[in-house]
């Protein structure tokens, strides 16, 4: 890509879409700085392409803990492998998206703007870090930016003019002379979001599993009533969820706590009882949470230790001496028949430090403990209502993929959720999302806060007569659903090949009914199942892909797509060593040459192997 006249490029790594929409929206007010915007996903560009640019901002979001998000793993990766020398002349900042809550705060924005130093490209402006609440402060670096990249001459090499810190004004006709062909990205912003959400309710809540599942897998649909929201297949569905009622009750009995007392919040002034239930997550303790008890559990004068020194035992009918015995107090010097006496320090300081001096522990105990939990471990702790909410994570929607055409039912999104089940130290619970979709929320009764989540990197093709392979299993089946209900109402004539497994046949196969109506009418072409507990060998995904790796390799060689949804631990890996396994033997190339195919091919220039895991 070569860098035009008053180009200023624009990269953006986002996972739920909040660094595109900052992307495109600075972008878009680039404009008005007489510079031309081009508006890329990070896995939609390589390393090759940014050489030779003077102007370029990265938006990038942080994932889980602390990973690149999806569409800028392989753009880093690619980084950290090139040889590049220096991008001297090449004039750059950093806008970082991040939860403060997690450990590795913007660790991935932190990530892309020591790169860029550390191959000698100019700051123009710091790197600014932007928590949950990232409207203002990516509009605060977005204005001050463009007006440092709008000060950068196109001269070789490139110089910083001095300029009033002010936005430059063009005219009407310079704006429509700019070759807006750069900016084939455009934000319809709805007026629902996290903060904003839609109060819908369900029309539909149902289980899906087949007599004798060991899961619970439901159908939920939402009413999308006036909202004016719309989505496509692919696009994944925001859900606001309510803590459970019976915990938050739990915890302001715990507390000593009414519930009425005021808290100061991200989102201002409230109550304990409604900070507890809508705006903190007290399913899970934090490690923020914890680590800030130090100052209340452990003892300003230090542990006491208690070791035997000497042992004297007189004979209580003559006075005689049985036994004298004199040591170091050390573990290994004890006088006969005894043990090491056990520290009569506070047991919750103990735990405490323990926690915090090992990171297994910790990750254990955050794992498997909430807020009930941790009050009575740390019971002789007492905290005012704000001192027990500080350090708490902030409550955060969970995205689900939609399972429906907007066309298949229109006014209505679906869902295929699975319900998480658990116990722990004798109780019994729930994931927090779905134990309230499943367990709280009665249909055309409970508001339910939703909101859109568009992609723009797992779509169909443009074309309909491309062939798609899909793999899904589990859950993994409901964007796949949406895509072939799609392709139906299209009359798309591309072939469509489904992949889908569970453990047994009987309890999860999912829409099975409207599986072999497709089936019946040649919209789903192939449809291979994987059971893993039906039989005495357990049988994946993976395995029926090998059994028709040339059909699958003739497929993709005619220009098919490949997608992929579902757990990205395992099954997505699996799943993508296959496919590479796979073009190296029916595509007669070498393990190397076929890994470059997959991978830089058909993900990043052709967009033809798309993936939605988590």
């Amino acid at each position: 890509m070569m860098s035009d006249a008053r180009s200023l490029l624009i990269l953006y790594g986002s996972q739920s879409g909040n660094s595109e929409d900052v992307a495109i929206q600075t972008g878009n007010a680039a404009l008005k700085h007489n510079l031309q915007p081009i508006v890329r996903a990070m896995d939609e560009i390589s390393i090759d392409e940014i050489l030779g640019q003077t102007r370029l901002l990265i938006c990038c979001s942080t994932w889980g803990d602390g990973e690149q998000p999806d569409n800028a793993e392989d753009l880093w990766e690619e980084a950290n492998g090139s040889d590049i020398d220096s991008l001297k002349g090449l004039h750059f900042s950093v806008l970082a998206l991040g939860d403060s809550s997690y450990d590795l705060f913007c660790e991935s924005g932190k990530e892309w703007d020591n790169w860029f130093e550390s191959k000698g490209a100019t700051r123009v402006y710091d790197r600014v870090d932007c928590d949950v609440d990232y409207e203002e402060p990516a509009q605060t670096w977005s204005d001050a930016v463009l007006v440092k990249m709008a000060a950068i001459e196109d001269v070789s090499p490139p110089t910083v003019v001095e300029v009033a810190e002010e936005t430059i004004e063009v005219d009407q006709s310079t704006l429509e002379a700019i070759d807006n062909t750069t900016m084939k990205k455009e934000v319809v912003k709805s007026q629902w979001n996290a903060k904003n959400p839609y109060s819908s309710k369900l029309t539909q809540n149902f289980i899906l599993n087949g007599k004798g599942s060991g899961k619970e897998t439901r159908h939920i649909v939402f009413d999308l009533g006036d909202s004016g929201l719309e989505y496509k297949a692919g696009d994944a569905l925001g859900v606001i969820p309510i803590c459970p009622p019976e915990v938050v009750a739990d915890l302001l009995s715990l507390g000593g706590f009414t519930g009425e007392e005021e808290v100061e919040t991200n989102l201002g002034v409230c109550s304990l009882h409604e900070a507890l239930s809508t705006r903190y997550e007290v399913h899970r303790v934090s490690k923020k949470w914890i680590e800030g008890l130090g100052s209340r559990v452990v003892s300003s004068e230090g542990p006491i230790e208690i070791r035997i020194v000497s042992r004297n035992r007189v004979s209580t009918s003559d006075g005689s001496t049985i036994i004298s015995w004199k040591g170091s107090g050390n573990d290994d010097d004890l006088p006969s028949d005894y043990s090491q006496i056990t520290s009569p320090n506070d047991p919750a300081e103990e735990l405490w430090n323990k926690l915090t001096s090992d990171s297994k522990s910790m990750e254990d105990y955050m794992w498997t403990r909430d807020y009930v939990d941790a009050l009575r471990d740390f019971s002789n702790v007492s905290f005012t209502p704000q001192e027990f909410i500080d350090g708490m994570d902030r409550l955060k929607p969970r995205l689900y993929s939609i399972a429906s055409s907007p066309e298949y039912e229109p006014g209505t999104v679906h869902l295929t959720v699975g319900i998480v089940r658990y116990n722990y130290h004798d109780r019994d619970r729930a994931g927090l999302t779905t134990g309230y979709l499943s367990d709280r929320c009665v249909v055309e009764e409970t508001p339910i806060g939703v909101f859109m989540s568009p992609t723009r990197s797992f779509v169909l093709p443009e074309n309909g007569d491309v062939d798609c392979i899909m793999v899904g299993p589990g859950t993994g089946i409901a964007p796949f659903r949406a895509f072939l209900q799609q392709r139906d109402l299209n009359g798309d004539r591309g072939r469509n090949w489904l992949f889908f497994g569970d453990w047994t046949e009987e309890g999860e196969y999912y829409y099975k009914e409207e599986m072999d109506d497709w089936k019946n009418r040649d919209i789903l072409t192939k449809h291979d199942l994987a059971w893993s507990r039906d039989g005495s060998e357990k049988v994946y995904v993976q395995h029926l892909m090998r059994k028709n790796g040339l059909e699958i390799w003739e497929w993709i060689d005619g220009g098919g797509y490949f997608y992929v949804c579902g757990d990205k631990s395992r099954m997505a890996k699996d799943v993508h060593q296959t496919l590479i396994d796979i073009c190296s033997e029916h595509g007669k190339m070498s393990l190397d040459d076929a890994k470059s195919f997959v991978e830089d091919s058909m993900m990043k220039k052709e967009k033809r192997y798309l993936r939605d895991v988590y």
